[in-house]
C-alpha cells in the first residue's frame, strides 16, 4: 500500500516538475562549479559569453 500511496504522489508531481524545466530561449539559472584546480566559478561571471559545459565523472 505504502508503495503505491508513493508512485501516485511521484506521477501526481511530474505535471509540475515538466512545467519548471528551462525552454528554449529560457536564461540558464546561475550555478557554481569547481575547475580541476578547485577553482570555483559562477555562470554569472561569463555573462555575455559563450559558454560550453562539459559534465564527465571520473571514476
Amino acid at each position: 500500500m505504502r508503495k503505491m500511496l508513493l508512485a501516485l504522489v511521484v506521477l501526481a508531481a511530474i505535471p509540475a516538475m515538466v512545467m519548471a524545466w528551462p525552454q528554449p530561449g529560457d536564461t540558464a539559472p546561475n550555478f557554481t562549479l569547481p575547475d580541476s584546480a578547485g577553482t570555483n566559478h559562477q555562470l554569472t561571471d561569463y555573462a555575455g559569453k559563450v559558454v560550453m559545459l562539459n559534465f564527465w565523472h571520473a571514476g
